[in-house]
């Protein structure tokens, strides 16, 4: 499933096998809303044909919702639920049952030459024996000069989710992310947006209908000191140690696209990332990577 914005339900690319789901959807749809509704459970990847067990430990389920604002389809605003029953979660604070539920809302839309999209949730619920209080607020807003030359397109994303405050108490105000988009901070798919804040201003060239240029420049602090770094599916990847240190790092990005002709295109993707004093600190352990990701795509 993929759900508009991606940023809670996503299709991933990247190295690792995709994460299956049993369940069923129900769609219902009239001139002013869009409804979906669904409750899953993971598989367990086996080697045969039509074995794959559900996991009973774990289920995803939820319901969301899009209507258009005015007379066109230019500014649209969603409303989701989504809940999660997850046995055995691990965080930065330890490990334990996880229920969560997630209330969130978008706006998004074109306005003249700008383009906007802004997205709010707030997760409640309990871990272990304590309670989940935990929030995100994300935006992404570009502006499009149309009369010069190549088109240049000018963008700043912003996104600030919660880290949990204090690793001794039960409570818990780590954002869980759920199943988002793999390219929150680029394609190499290195880290998450749970207990993360980010600012990435971008640029877009449009040297003709079909060859364009896009690059940014993402920048990441911790929001809380007292939580840790999580990768994309909301694993920990660096625990917080006691290291008080909020700045994460920096990643440029460039992208080229080239549609070659109806049906085919090719694209290239590089990314260097820049990792700051935290990691350093918190693992004894600097690494800077250079990520170069070539790919052709083939639509029927």
């Amino acid at each position: 499933m993929a759900f508009r914005s991606g940023r809670m339900i996503d299709l991933r690319e990247g190295p690792n096998v995709p994460l299956s789901f049993d369940g069923f959807r129900l769609s219902w749809k009239s001139p002013g809303w869009q409804v979906d509704g669904f409750a899953t459970r993971p598989v367990q990847n086996k080697p045969g044909i039509f074995d794959d067990p559900p996991q009973h430990d774990f289920a995803f389920w939820g319901l969301y919702a899009t209507h258009p604002l005015g007379q066109t389809q230019r500014k649209t605003l969603d409303f989701y639920y989504l809940g999660l029953d997850l046995k055995y979660a691990v965080f930065n604070q330890g490990s334990g049952h996880e229920k969560r539920h997630t209330l969130g809302a978008r706006v998004w839309g074109e306005r003249g030459l700008w383009a906007y999209d802004a997205e709010a949730m707030y997760q409640f619920g309990s871990f272990g024996v304590g309670t989940i209080n935990a929030w995100r607020v994300a935006a992404d807003n570009c502006y499009s000069f149309s009369s010069v030359r190549w088109r240049p397109r000018i963008g700043l994303a912003t996104d600030f989710a919660s880290g949990d405050k204090n690793p001794a108490n039960p409570d818990l105000q780590t954002l869980n992310s759920l199943f988002q988009s793999g390219t929150y901070s680029g394609r190499a798919n290195l880290l998450g947006p749970d207990n993360a804040i980010r600012l990435e201003p971008s640029l877009g060239l449009f040297f003709s209908e079909r060859l364009t240029l896009s690059a940014g420049w993402g920048f990441f602090w911790r929001q809380s000191s007292n939580d840790g770094l999580y990768g994309i599916p909301g694993n920990l990847i660096v625990p917080g140690n006691g290291v008080k240190s909020r700045y994460e790092g920096s990643r440029p990005i460039a992208q080229l696209d080239w549609q070659m002709t109806r049906h085919l295109s090719t694209h290239v993707n590089y990314i260097f990332v820049f990792n700051a004093s935290f990691e350093e600190q918190s693992i004894h352990a600097t690494t800077s990577m250079s990520y170069i990701s070539p790919w052709i795509t083939y639509r029927f």
